[in-house]
């Protein structure tokens, strides 16, 4: 195994690069020397001040003239033994007691040196005195060491590393922060143990963290797990998805173990170090933190009666837990699926208030009206829907049942009981929908904004649009895993397709937000950071379980499926701000109430006909009616063509 230098990127030839990250460490060592130069001056004037401080002054004066021309010596002698025994070139926010030793053994051997020195001079000059005493070698020495353990290390309290072991495994860290440092101190204490082998930051300026050496950039990550005969690469908490995803694609055809590390207020609070976990698909999603404002959704939810549809899905189900926190009166948990409603029941008893189920279908108009009468919602959040883009493209008719006719029936039934706030759970496939299951939906969001604009009570209905969210039944992300742990083939329809990816938890928690931000008719979009491939995903998902991609697990492209769009959008409108940093506004035109209840009325007895052609035309006339590109339309005349009738 070749020896590594600092600043030097190991598997790369030498060039600007590599020089650029060279000077600038020489640049920081000299500067650090500087400092230590002066520490050295000041300490040895000192001592020789305290050493004649019970005597005259021209004692000292005595003396002067020596302590000049040993001086140069003196400082030369600490600044070469502390370079030699690697007193230069580290993080030293994150100093350990390694960095405290090198330091007492410098200001030992130099002291030492000093010494000696002084008694050579005096031999070969033949003198009848030193040029300078021997105590004040000693105690300058002693004053040298701690001057520049101060400027090191500042308030740090050292404490010894554990030996490391033969089982201990060897340990890249990408980043150089508190908990990068602290993985150093304590990898000894995990199960199994860790030995840190070497960092990797892209900042020229860190050499060495802890005692372990800075041994390149995040590029170099390919070369580096294999010549320092690396098992694991652990990511620092604070690095950010883009990091991640860099560290991932560097490592993409690298057999090694790919981990991450808690972030400090964690370990500091209920968590420990011990928390290193393998890096999960929501560490790469490109995005920021949610933010939620807490009293308007606690003001919106507290002592309401909530009615959840859909909530055996990860929509509905994230929703129930999450409403259960602002301590509403009733939930009640609706689901036409006793599988998956079951399911999402064995995690509520732990929730601040337990659901109620119910087992019922929201194409059932009379069972719908039976769960308003008897439970009498105050708020509503639509989420059932059916969303398998290829499944619905052969049954048009089931999207048409429950997508349209469903939520019909629930806008209506809230109409008639006078709720409070109706929130019906949207897609970005709504848009220029090139899919029955998009069409679908951008009808029932036309549903929704027709209500708002023409409820003859005080309900508000709202709609909130999003992409996919992580683990969702039937979309590419479980079932990506399902390929991966059978072997594979991950079949992927086209590299290219751009989808747009969000936490389950971090979608509620805005849908939440949007509900109480609502004033009635809008369309809200959640900001769902940047869209990433697909091909790219598949990559990432097969390497974080382990596998190597092309190797392990082959990836098979098939073509785009029916219905499928190589990219998604948000909207085609320019998006409005709302009050919430990641809630936008988008200005969508709609259908007036008479055409669209004429077509929904149109679109629900072809269902009952089976006449799937005929649900596919309309459907798609309906949504694509609002995609006009800006041009100004006759909305109700061209949708009285579609239907074939005078409207």
């Amino acid at each position: 195994m070749s020896r590594r230098y600092p600043g030097v990127r190991v598997g790369a030839e030498w060039g600007w690069p590599s020089l650029t990250r060279t000077i600038s460490g020489v640049r920081a060592d000299v500067s650090f020397a500087l400092v230590d130069a002066a520490i050295v001056v000041l300490a040895y004037l000192g001592a020789l001040v305290i050493r004649f401080s019970d005597q005259r002054i021209a004692m000292i004066t005595d003396w002067w003239d020596g302590f000049l021309l040993y001086l140069p010596i003196v400082v030369c002698v600490h600044l070469v033994i502390n370079a030699f025994l690697g007193a230069y070139g580290h993080v030293w926010e994150y100093a350990s007691v390694e960095e405290a030793m090198r330091l007492v053994i410098a200001s030992l051997l130099s002291a030492l040196l000093l010494l000696v020195g002084l008694v050579v001079i005096r031999d070969v000059t033949d003198a009848t005195t030193r040029l300078i005493p021997l105590t004040v070698v000693v105690l300058g020495s002693g004053l040298v060491l701690g001057g520049m353990g101060a400027v090191r290390f500042r308030t740090r309290v050292f404490s010894f590393r554990r030996t490391l072991a033969r089982d201990f495994r060897r340990t890249l860290v990408v980043g150089t922060g508190r908990e990068a440092a602290d993985l150093v101190r304590r990898g000894g204490t995990l199960t199994p143990p860790v030995a840190v082998v070497g960092f990797v930051d892209d900042n020229p300026l860190k050499r060495r963290l802890a005692g372990v050496p800075v041994v390149g950039g995040i590029d170099d990550l390919h070369s580096l797990v294999s010549e320092l005969e690396v098992d694991e690469v652990v990511v620092a908490s604070g690095a950010g998805p883009e990091t991640v995803r860099r560290v991932v694609d560097a490592c993409m055809d690298v057999d090694v173990r790919l981990r991450t590390l808690p972030d400090m207020d964690i370990v500091m609070g209920s968590g420990s170090i011990s928390d290193v976990r393998d890096l999960e698909l929501s560490d790469l999603l490109p995005r920021t933190t949610v933010t939620t404002n807490l009293g308007a959704v606690a003001d919106l939810l507290y002592g309401k009666r909530v009615l959840v549809t859909g909530a055996g899905g990860s929509i509905g189900s994230e929703i129930v837990e999450q409403v259960s926190g602002f301590a509403p009166s009733e939930i009640l948990a609706l689901d036409h699926d006793e599988g998956h409603l079951y399911q999402a029941s064995l995690s509520w008893g732990q929730l601040d208030l337990t659901p109620n189920p119910c087992l019922a279908d929201v194409c059932d108009g009379q069972a719908i009206d039976r769960v308003f009468d008897q439970f009498r919602p105050d708020i509503v959040f639509h989420a059932a829907a059916h969303k398998h883009v290829p499944m619905l493209e052969l049954f048009p008719e089931e999207a048409v049942k429950t997508n349209v006719v469903g939520t019909r029936t629930l806008i209506e039934a809230s109409q008639r009981n006078h709720v409070e706030r109706f929130v019906l759970i949207s897609t970005d496939k709504a848009v220029e929908p090139s899919s029955v299951m998009g069409a679908s939906k951008r009808v029932a969001e036309m549903m929704t904004q027709t209500a708002a604009a023409t409820s003859f009570n005080d309900t508000v209905f709202t709609s909130v649009r999003f992409g996919n969210v992580l683990g969702s039944r039937g979309s590419v992300i479980p079932t990506f895993m399902q390929q991966i742990q059978s072997g594979g083939p991950v079949t992927v329809s086209d590299p290219d397709m751009l989808r747009y990816f969000m936490l389950t938890c971090e979608a509620v928690e805005l849908v939440l937000q949007a509900a109480a931000l609502s004033k009635g008719g809008e369309i809200f979009v959640l900001d769902m950071g940047e869209p990433i491939r697909v091909g790219d995903l598949a990559h990432r998902m097969i390497r974080l379980s382990g596998l190597v991609p092309g190797r392990d697990v082959s990836i098979e492209i098939t073509g785009a499926r029916p219905g499928e769009k190589l990219v998604e959008r948000l909207s085609l409108e320019p998006l409005e701000p709302s009050p919430h940093p990641q809630i936008s506004l988008a200005t969508t035109p709609y259908l007036g109430p008479v055409t669209l209840l004429n077509a929904t009325d149109r679109l629900e007895s072809l269902a009952k006909d089976g006449d799937r052609p005929g649900i596919r035309d309309l459907l798609m006339g309906l949504a694509w009616q609002t995609w006009s590109g800006g041009e100004a339309i006759d909305l109700e005349a061209l949708t009285s063509q579609i239907l074939g009738e005078s409207v």
